[in-house]
């Protein structure tokens, strides 16, 4: 008798010399020397039995669609997605209705056109620095900012030919004078985390539109219940959705929020460099969005009462 998995299959006759199992059309009967008859049941229907959409199953909330590829119905369907003709889905990291889902709610929230969710808040901010900016770009950024982004401008920025320029609050009180000729993307936060220190946003964006530079806030800390940036002039907003947006300290997330033309050039970006959020955690996502408003108001009201 064969001693090892692989001696067993080694010992398998041909598929012409097996014998089907009366009654039992997915079951073959093997005659091995030495050992007598071994039947092996091969289930080849419940692979794809049971896939794709259910009949008569209108669910109320977003499932969480978790298979990597979408199926086409027909080769002309497929070519109609290449040429960018077709709404249908055809690789999670490219799209995935999950993740759509949680992106339109969060364009709603920010009161924006439209939204990208990434798989952390480092990874929105890599997706929108790298999909904005090329070699002899200058970005000029708040020195008092998360210091993951501190990190990636500072120290892998330089790298690729973009010029990092870092700024106190005091200059960003005329934001005017830190626009150079080369300045192309001004990053901020407000409220600052932890000092609660803030910059005038709207002063910021009138410089920074004068001048033809994309202006981009991290709104986590004040989330889209307090500040809504975008109707201050802001053109992109970024969020470390870990925080207050899911709310629960179990998903790691980060969001972009914007204009179509401005999150347009950041969606091949963020596709390329594979930062897209999984399914299941864009579900847990927007299940926590939904109590933002009511754990949002009752943080405002405890902070109010320690103040």
């Amino acid at each position: 008798m064969p001693g090892t998995v692989q001696e067993f299959f080694e010992t398998l006759p041909s598929q012409a010399d097996m014998s089907k199992t009366a009654g039992m059309s997915n079951s073959y009967v093997f005659d091995i020397e030495g050992a007598g008859q071994w039947t092996v049941k091969v289930e080849d229907g419940a692979v794809n039995v049971a896939e794709g959409v259910q009949e008569g199953a209108t669910p109320l909330t977003r499932p969480v669609y978790t298979s990597t590829t979408f199926v086409f119905d027909s080769a002309a369907q497929l070519e109609d997605y290449q040429r960018g003709k077709s709404n249908k889905y055809i690789y999670a990291r490219y799209e995935n209705p999950s993740v759509q889902a949680v992106e339109k709610k969060l364009a709603v929230l920010e009161g924006a056109e439209t939204a990208l969710v990434t798989s952390s808040g480092m990874a929105a901010t890599s997706t929108a620095l790298f999909g904005l900016l090329k070699a002899g770009d200058e970005v000029v950024c708040s020195s008092a900012i998360y210091g993951g982004t501190l990190h990636v401008i500072a120290d892998f920025l330089g790298r690729f030919g973009v010029t990092p320029r870092f700024a106190g609050l005091d200059e960003f009180a005329t934001p005017e004078r830190l626009l150079g000729p080369k300045t192309r993307v001004v990053w901020f936060e407000s409220p600052i985390n932890p000092t609660l220190r803030c910059v005038d946003i709207a002063k910021v964006t009138r410089a920074c539109r004068a001048k033809g530079v994309v202006s981009v806030i991290d709104n986590t800390f004040a989330s889209p219940l307090n500040q809504q940036p975008i109707a201050l002039g802001i053109d992109i907003v970024m969020h470390s959705a870990t925080k207050y947006l899911n709310g629960h300290s179990d998903v790691t997330a980060g969001a972009l929020a914007g204009s179509h033309a401005m999150l347009d050039k950041l969606h091949s970006a963020r596709k390329l460099f594979g930062g897209v959020l999984e399914p299941a955690s864009a579900y847990a996502l927007a299940r926590g969005m939904k109590t933002l408003a009511v754990r949002v108001a009752r943080q405002n009201d405890s902070a109010m009462r320690v103040a």
